[in-house]
């Protein structure tokens, strides 16, 4: 398979005390590495198993017969823009390139943390919360269990994984609060800064990465709503 074993960009307790070190190895090790590990094994010794993460789902996104194989692959994939999506001693209002965008779109960062935080309490079950670029401005969506936008034909500027198991260990069902720590304390704005930076220097505003690990691009395939 040409999918690279998944990686976490710090290690397991620098993201202390935001977020516990237990919760951090739990997380990666018995839910993203165990969907990697189950993708692989659907795909081994298949023409898939040939395919890159990113063209692994949308090819089987469409498929009823490998839905679960597209659920473990997008399931490793949203996480990867999880992981990137905080940082050590992270958190705090935006700066930069995204803080200009979410002014635009939202008239002010207050507003922008109010409307995150009530898509997130509003949503129902397991999911995730994104920030996407799409069609010029910054948008929030919240997607049902491993739906990822990449099929969506936007592009990741941070992700926030609303399973259970993302903050049970040190938030037990209080979703509100995990939210509030990851917007205060772990949010990586220079993760969404050099998204935003490369699309300005992309001319059809679709992010071009070379290296998928350190990336999350959505590369514009035909949109799925």
């Amino acid at each position: 398979m040409t999918v690279e074993t998944p990686a976490l960009p710090y290690d397991f307790p620098d993201l202390e005390p935001a977020m516990s070190r237990d919760s951090v190895v739990f997380h990666f090790l018995r839910h993203q590495r165990v969907c990697f590990d189950r993708m692989r094994a659907l795909s081994r010794d298949t023409a898939l198993g040939a395919l890159g993460l990113e063209e692994l789902i949308r090819v089987t996104e469409a498929s009823p017969a490998h839905r679960a194989l597209y659920r473990y692959a997008a399931e490793v994939w949203n996480h990867n823009a999880f992981w990137r999506s905080m940082r050590p001693r992270g958190g705090g209002a935006a700066h930069g390139l995204i803080a200009t965008a979410l002014a635009e779109r939202f008239g002010s960062f207050e507003r922008f943390t109010h409307q995150l935080k009530a898509a997130a309490s509003a949503h129902f079950g397991s999911g995730w919360l994104w920030l996407v670029w799409r069609g010029g401005k910054v948008e929030i969506l919240v997607t049902h269990n491993a739906v990822t936008p990449l099929t969506r034909g936007d592009t990741v500027l941070l992700a926030l994984d609303l399973w259970e198991h993302a903050y049970y260990l040190d938030h037990q069902n209080r979703r509100a609060a995990y939210v509030t720590s990851f917007l205060e304390e772990l949010v990586n704005w220079e993760f969404a800064n050099s998204v935003l930076a490369e699309l300005t220097r992309v001319p059809d505003g679709a992010a071009q990465w070379t290296h998928p690990p350190t990336g999350v691009r959505a590369e514009r395939p035909v949109a799925v709503r």
